[in-house]
């Protein structure tokens, strides 16, 4: 038995979170407690005292509290990341033009300039991902440098998107 704690900043977030327990309820027995969850670390008499103050407190409280001991766990999970690079006679503003349009199109929001592109965020219902978008001027036009990273299969399903955009673009030219 697990117990996940998942912390959110807004209520997108959470519909997200409710969102991924629905999908894995038939998967998994997952059961969303009604009430408050609260993590104690301290000596086993605290927390003997501080759940029998509680229980003096609650109506019919053996059937309203549930303790379970709970250790660290360490998923072994990875950031999934591809790198996707392109070469085109046009030139870089043309291009950043037309990114600008793809993802705006593909409903990736811009986060912010970094040293080296610009950075957007995208959400989809196979999940997050991030993107970094660099133009760099070569001899003879732009190169296109495309970095994608999540979790899970959203990295490839917003590639091959890309793929596909790119291929009609840079194919027509």
């Amino acid at each position: 038995m697990y117990m996940l704690v998942l912390d959110y900043e807004s209520d997108a977030e959470r519909k997200r979170i409710d969102y991924a327990i629905e999908r894995w309820q038939n998967k998994l027995k997952i059961s969303k407690p009604k009430g408050t969850i609260i993590i104690i670390d301290g000596g086993q008499d605290k927390i003997d005292e501080f759940v029998e103050d509680l229980c003096s407190r609650l109506e019919s409280s053996e059937k309203k509290v549930r303790i379970h001991k709970i250790s660290d766990y360490e998923p072994e999970i990875e950031k999934n990341v591809k790198k996707i690079e392109y070469k085109t006679k046009e030139k870089r503003d043309f291009i950043e033009k037309f990114m600008d349009y793809l993802m705006a199109k593909i409903s990736a929001s811009f986060e912010y300039n970094s040293k080296i592109g610009k950075v957007y965020k995208l959400y989809t219902k196979k999940g997050q991902a991030n993107l970094e978008i660099v133009l760099r001027d070569v001899s003879e036009g732009t190169a296109i440098i495309i970095e994608i990273d999540g979790y899970g299969e959203v990295v490839d399903f917003i590639k091959n998107k890309i793929d596909n955009e790119m291929g009609t673009f840079l194919g027509g030219k």
